[in-house]
Order: structure tokens, then sequence, then C-alpha cells
């Protein structure tokens, strides 16, 4: 295996056994002889963001070590995704129901902008969905753009919550069955 890099996902999906989904999705991703799995939170139930839906998400984030590059990591967690009947629409507005969405949060410290991949992922900071769990999994983790770290990043996300700035997204913690 070639040199290992960290990399933080999230996972997210609203369409059928949501939890068995996440789970075999970041199993088949370990089975990759270039990925090393290191940790995944637990599930979270939310609400849906930035669509209307009336299904609810399960999400969670882990973390993992690869010798892919970004862009390919990128590739493989699409093709994963394909292996659970996601079909990426272009030109289509706003968010749609999943049965799985695989984000690249970090890979690494690296900052990067290219036509299919933009690191760090730009709505990390405003989405309680994704800082809830990477809390759990890398609290101290330094953003490489702002330079706060996922709590920090998630306290200020709850205050301007509480504040009324931001419309209230509800989560729920649940247990792998």
């Amino acid at each position: 295996m070639s040199s290992q890099n960290s990399v933080w996902v999230a996972l997210g999906s609203n369409l059928g056994d949501s939890h068995r989904i996440l789970q075999k999705a970041w199993y088949d991703l370990g089975e990759d002889k270039e990925i090393n799995l290191v940790i995944l939170s637990r599930p979270y139930v939310t609400e849906p963001v930035g669509m209307e839906s009336e299904n609810l998400f399960l999400n969670a984030v882990g973390i993992l070590k690869t010798g892919y590059a970004p862009e390919q990591l990128l590739g493989l967690l699409q093709q994963v995704e394909k292996g659970f009947g996601r079909v990426h629409k272009t030109g289509q507005n706003g968010y749609q129901d999943r049965l799985l969405d695989l984000d690249i949060l970090y890979y690494e410290d690296y900052i990067l902008n290219t036509e299919n991949l933009l690191l760090p992922h730009p709505h990390i900071a405003e989405r309680l969905f994704v800082l809830a769990p990477l809390v759990e999994v890398d609290p101290l983790h330094c953003d490489p753009c702002t330079g706060e770290t996922a709590e920090a990043m998630h306290q200020k996300l709850l205050q301007r919550m509480t504040d009324g700035k931001e419309a209230f997204q509800e989560i729920k913690h649940q247990t792998w069955i």
C-alpha cells in the first residue's frame, strides 16, 4: 500500500434501510486494498436540509486512510454510491432523496478547487448533521481554511441556531442495529 492520507467522509441516506446502507457502504470502502477504515461515528437521524422531503436522513462521519489521490477517492466513492443505485443528475436544482450520499469533507489539510472536487467541503460549518458526527470522531480536527476545530465550528453553529439566525435541525442519536 502506498503512503496513507487521512480522509474525513460524510455518509448519508434517506431512502431504504439507511442503517444497513450506511454500514454496508462503509465496509465496502474498507474492502478496497488502498483504504484502511479508522472510525465511524454513530448514526444521526436528521431532518432534510436544503430540500423538501418527508424522509428523514441518517447521517454519519467516518475517518479512513488511503493511498488514493483526492479525485481517485472521489471516483471510488461515486462507484460505491452507484452500486447502491445513486444516479448523479447534473444541472438539477436542489437536492433530492437518495439511497446513499458519500462526500469527502477533508483530505488531510488539502485545499483544492477543481471542476469535480472542492476541499474542504464548502458547507461543513453550516451543517449540524455533519458537525455533530464529526465532533464525535475528531473534535480537535482543524479546518485548513479557517483554523477552527470541529468542536468550535459545532459550538458556533449551535449558538447561531439558539439565537434564531439559522433554521433549527432536529438531530436524534441512533445506534447501529
